[in-house]
Parts: C-alpha cells; structure tokens; sequence
C-alpha cells in the first residue's frame, strides 16, 4: 500500500492494493517497531528516502488538515490501514488510556473514533498531563494513571520534543506498566534523537 504524488495534476493517489517504486509514503511493515524515547515507538507509515521536502509538506498538510476528513474514503482507509496494524501488534484490548495533543487534529480524532470499535480507553489530553499539580483531583488523576496501560498518539512526529515532554512526566507516574507511543507517520531515526 503507497501513496504517489501527481506532478501534472498537484494531488496524491492512493493505492491501497499495490507497493510501487514512485511511493512518497508507504505502510511501515517489518520496519513497524522502533526502540525510541525510551518505549516502544510505533508508526504507521514513512516516507521514501527520495521524497523532498515540498513533498513532504504538502502530503502532512493534506493529511492533517484535509476539512472533511469523513467524505474523504481514500484519508480514512489510509487512516484504518495503520489502526488495524497498530491493533495487530499490541492489541488496543489492553490498553486503558489514550494521550493526545490538546490541539488535536481531525486525524487524531478520527484515529480515536476508530480505536473505539476496539476498546474503550480513556481519554486525556497532554496539555492536563503537562499540567499536573499538587491539587486533590490531579493527585487522583496520577493514581489513575499508575495503573494504567497507556497509548500516546500522535497524527505525525517530527522532532519528537512534544513526546519527549509527555514521556517524562509519564515515566514518574507510570514506571512498570506498559507505555507504547504510536504517530500515524512516524520516522525510523527518531531513535537516534531520542533521549
């Protein structure tokens, strides 16, 4: 399964049936798992080495910011597509909170509408995670998350600094239990970078 651009007519074609040698972007497979920030780190998609900058950012852009995401089926199953791989690999079951970012994007709220029809996590936002205090509510909510399996997500992972950000505080709340990171188009050496 890939993605092309179309130089004459300036839009992406999705096949969801074939790999090829002009993807931009195409399905992680065997690549799918990467020992970054300190977890296990898994993406949906990459881009090819090939594919320059522009490209790039005009495929994140129409990714993220595509107005209705709903009508748009070739976006949704490109959406499923990494879901459904996700699922096969940790089982969404076991998993009872789900992190986002605060200024969460149509694709992040179509990938937990998804994850519904497997589990129903808990949601909470990093901006509230970010804010922790010493009030009674957030001390409940850092019990809560203690005994928790937790899922961060993300829509694309550039840098990794605003995961970075969330896994710290997530690792003094939540030392033992199992925290995996998931960015719908993610990058393989993120593992360098990372702390």
């Amino acid at each position: 399964m890939g993605v092309t651009f179309n130089n004459d007519e300036h839009r992406f074609v999705f096949d969801f049936e074939h790999d090829g040698t002009e993807d931009i972007v195409s399905l992680t497979g065997d690549g799918y798992q990467v020992e970054a920030f300190g977890k296990c780190f898994y993406y949906g998609y990459e881009f090819a080495e090939q594919v320059d900058g522009n490209v790039r950012s005009a495929f994140i852009k129409h990714v993220k910011f595509t107005e209705d995401l709903q009508n748009n089926p070739d976006l949704t199953q490109f959406i499923k597509k990494a879901i459904d791989q996700l699922n096969r690999h940790i089982n969404l079951y076991d998993y009872n909170l789900v992190i986002m970012p605060e200024s969460s994007s149509k694709v992040n709220q179509y990938m937990l509408r998804y994850i519904y029809r497997f589990a129903q996590p808990m949601l909470l936002n990093m901006k509230e995670l970010k804010s922790l205090s010493d009030t009674e509510e957030d001390k409940k909510l850092c019990a809560t998350i203690r005994n928790q399996n937790i899922l961060v997500m993300d829509d694309v992972t550039t840098s990794g600094s605003t995961l970075n950000e969330i896994l710290r505080t997530l690792r003094i709340l939540n030392e033992d239990n199992e925290i995996t990171v998931f960015s719908l188009i993610g990058r393989k050496d993120l593992m360098a970078e990372a702390i």
